[in-house]
């Protein structure tokens, strides 16, 4: 073996041995998505907002049970207790007087702030039944909620309700004889006397068939995007006196408006153009 020869062997087995003495490192494993330019990831996205199945916020719910240590307590005859929450507040009805007041989830339990009741004057059974819902509300009841069912709990009382959309679902337009319960004018409503009918009755085909209070007739209308039209009305000319006439009034102002808005909650129809208002029942 000549020189050179020797010493790249012996250089060889130096390098051989440096590199058998370094224990090896491993460096982590990235994805391919690591590599790629600035450009490629995607923005940022906020997180969806909760469903309305999870929260309480903007519903309202009617009752379809209540129980007392176990025993079913029968809520006075024709009412329901209904709760509606909205933007930090919860109205609450059985029957007479309207409950509301700011409210607040602590803990699985409803808690709420300054509650104040309406003053109506009430029969003696629906005003029990008024103080006995205020008691319960303050009393922090516990919150379960399941989807479309909720459940308030407090010392030993147990409400079940159901989401106002499943419970009552919004009557359509078309189809249901829709009578004058109320006649709106500024933030005042006021109700229809008892000895004035009023109806209205929308068909699919566009005809309106109208007893405005005194009169009869019928009209046409069309609905396009919460904006409905009434034309071409045309009424029997009775003479008309005293409410039935002031309500018959109220009645046409509303429907020859040029833009009259339409609003259907359960089986109440409001239709509103400008500061009046009727309210009516479908039935």
């Amino acid at each position: 073996m000549n020189r050179l020869t020797a010493v790249l062997a012996l250089s060889l087995l130096v390098l051989g041995c440096a590199a058998r003495s370094t224990p090896p490192t491993s460096s982590p494993s990235l994805p391919p998505s690591a590599f790629a330019p600035p450009s490629a990831f995607p923005p940022p996205t906020a997180s969806p907002p909760p469903s309305p199945s999870t929260t309480v916020d903007d519903r309202q719910f009617l009752s379809t049970s209540v129980k007392e240590d176990g025993a079913d307590r029968s809520l006075v005859a024709g009412t329901r207790i209904r709760i509606h929450f909205a933007a930090g507040n919860v109205t609450l009805s059985a029957g007479c007087n309207i409950i509301g007041g700011r409210y607040a989830i602590d803990g699985g339990r409803l808690v709420t702030d300054a509650m104040s009741m309406t003053e109506m004057g009430c029969d003696p059974p629906r005003d029990a039944q008024d103080e006995w819902l205020a008691a319960f509300i303050g009393s922090r009841p516990t919150v379960l909620l399941n989807g479309n069912e909720l459940i308030l709990e407090a010392n030993d009382t147990v409400i079940n309700l159901l989401d106002r959309e499943i419970a009552e679902p919004d009557l359509a337009l078309v189809g249901p004889t829709w009578t004058l319960t109320s006649i709106i004018v500024g933030d005042a409503v006021s109700s229809v006397p008892a000895e004035v009918v009023a109806r209205l009755q929308f068909a699919e085909d566009g005809q309106l068939e109208l007893a405005p209070g005194c009169n009869q007739g019928t009209g046409r209308w069309t609905v396009e995007e919460g904006i409905l039209r009434v034309t071409d009305v045309g009424l029997t000319r009775m003479a008309c006196m005293g409410a039935a006439g002031q309500v018959e009034e109220a009645v046409l102002s509303v429907l020859q408006a040029e833009q009259i808005t339409v609003d259907i909650e359960a089986g109440v129809l409001t239709l509103s153009a400008g500061q009046m208002g009727l309210q009516l029942t479908g039935n």
